[in-house]
């Protein structure tokens, strides 16, 4: 697997530094030499090196005390800061231990063999690399995938991040426990290293957020491998009857049930060769972007460049709006950071109830919340609302008795249509069988009688993401 190249300042007399450059550059580090203090704060202005090496006093022309600039660097830069090598040419105790004083990180003979300079300079990008790896996975974590990503920013070769996540991590981690999530979690990054080649580049941001650096010509493939392996073996962090369902039961405060698919992958592809990145920000936000369009399919699935607008649109689909008008409003925000500019709308409620007072409560209280309420006692009259003009969220009642159909079969109705099938139900009724309302395709159930304030949080929860 590809690391970032590491980064080694410099700082000596021009000779001594030439000197230590061509060995330590045998290391695969990017060396800098400088012969000045001066020089070197121009250059960590926009330097970010691992390990800074410069002597106990620096003679000639531009005379300078190391320990003192040592502890400058403590003092002037944030974390992670480079590792700082002090070369001392006293061999008395006292002195070297006041030198670790002023902020040193290590103290060496000086002169000092080449050779030996840079054993030790191997020691400390090897530490500094455990130290910058995720204690999970042992990845690369947060501080070298910036190296990396700066350092493709700056290549003048094509490439590609993947941004992956898992879907509904965190109630996987409610229902079996954080220890489980955390195998979960390792063996996506066992998938990715074996999906990954000596020129790649795979990191562990946080939690479960990963990325992964390719050729753009191969990001695409990979994506789809990695989807395929991971399918592949999820299945093995369930029981059999959560397999065999076909997705978990979250539990809530007061006896709320949701439906939750069972965990799958999302995955963002960018590439320089499609946009210009202004920084590893940027790289990281705009494959996070696209991530999220990935998370609107069910399953694992991964969403690059070249079907980012594809499934925009496709996401559009039964959402109470024009595709026009959602798509042009989902590519704005996606090309313009402002989210202030994503086109707003009013999201609707079909209520189907069969008590009178309570339909009436509730399409006064949720076009008190600013929505669009239709009321209907009918599940057949419901059915062809929905039909008319899809709402993107139906609260229902099981019990609609003398009528063609009930509440059951009208969700099971409504979630074997394909366009249909994407509408919020939220199944609010006082049958107390909560598995009947899940197994019938209801994405919530709300036991009656049920906490207005709590209902509002559900449904303003369920259409934000969606949106």
């Amino acid at each position: 697997m590809l690391l970032p190249t590491p980064v080694i300042l410099i700082i000596n007399q021009a000779r001594l530094a030439a000197e230590f450059s061509s060995v330590l550059e045998k290391t695969g580090s990017k060396v800098h030499a400088v012969t000045s203090f001066e020089e070197a704060n121009e250059l960590l202005s926009f330097l970010h090196p691992d390990i800074i090496i410069l002597p106990n006093q620096l003679d000639g022309v531009s005379s300078g005390d190391g320990r003192l600039y040592c502890q400058q660097i403590r003092a002037t830069l944030a974390p992670p800061r480079p590792v700082l090598v002090l070369l001392h040419p006293s061999t008395d105790v006292t002195e070297r231990i006041n030198a670790f004083r002023y902020g040193a990180d290590d103290v060496l003979g000086d002169p000092i063999d080449k050779n030996e300079l840079a054993i030790r300079v191997l020691a400390h990008l090897r530490r500094r690399q455990e130290e910058f790896s995720n204690p999970l996975t042992q990845l690369p974590g947060p501080n070298l995938i910036r190296r990396m990503l700066e350092q493709c920013l700056y290549s003048d070769k094509a490439w590609s991040v993947l941004s992956l996540d898992l879907n509904k991590i965190r109630v996987y981690n409610e229902t079996y426990g954080d220890l489980a999530g955390d195998q979960l979690i390792k063996a996506l990054a066992a998938i990715l290293l074996d999906c990954a080649d000596e020129t790649e580049f795979v990191g562990h941001l946080e939690a479960d957020d990963f990325i992964m650096v390719t050729r753009p010509e191969v990001a695409e493939r990979k994506a789809e491998l990695i989807c395929q392996q991971f399918d592949n073996v999820s299945s093995r962090f369930y029981p059999k009857g959560d397999i065999a369902r076909g997705y978990l039961i979250s539990t809530g405060r007061g006896g709320i049930r949701r439906r939750v698919p069972l965990i799958s992958i999302a995955i963002g592809i960018v590439s320089n060769t499609v946009k210009k990145f202004q920084s590893y920000i940027d790289v990281l936000t705009t494959a996070r972007d696209h991530r999220n369009v990935a998370k609107q399919r069910q399953g694992s699935f991964w969403v690059s460049d070249s079907n980012i607008e594809e499934e925009l649109l496709a996401a559009s689909s039964g959402q109470g709006q024009s595709q026009s008008q959602y798509l042009a409003g989902m590519l704005h925000s996606h090309n313009n950071s402002d989210p202030s500019t994503l086109i707003e709308r009013i999201s609707r409620i079909l209520v189907v109830e069969p008590d009178g007072a309570m339909a009436c409560l509730l399409q006064e209280t949720l076009a008190l919340e600013g929505y669009v309420v239709q009321v209907t006692s009918s599940a057949d009259d419901a059915l062809e609302l929905a039909r008319f003009e899809p709402p993107d969220l139906i609260l229902l009642e099981s019990n609609l008795i003398d009528r063609k159909m009930d509440g059951w079969n009208l969700c099971r109705a409504l979630k074997a249509d394909d366009v249909l099938s994407k509408i919020w139900i939220v199944m609010a009724t006082s049958h107390p069988d909560q598995s009947l309302a899940l197994e019938a395709g209801a994405d919530l159930y709300l036991p009656k009688p049920f906490d207005i304030p709590n209902l509002l949080t559900e449904v303003s929860l369920l259409l934000r993401s969606r949106v």
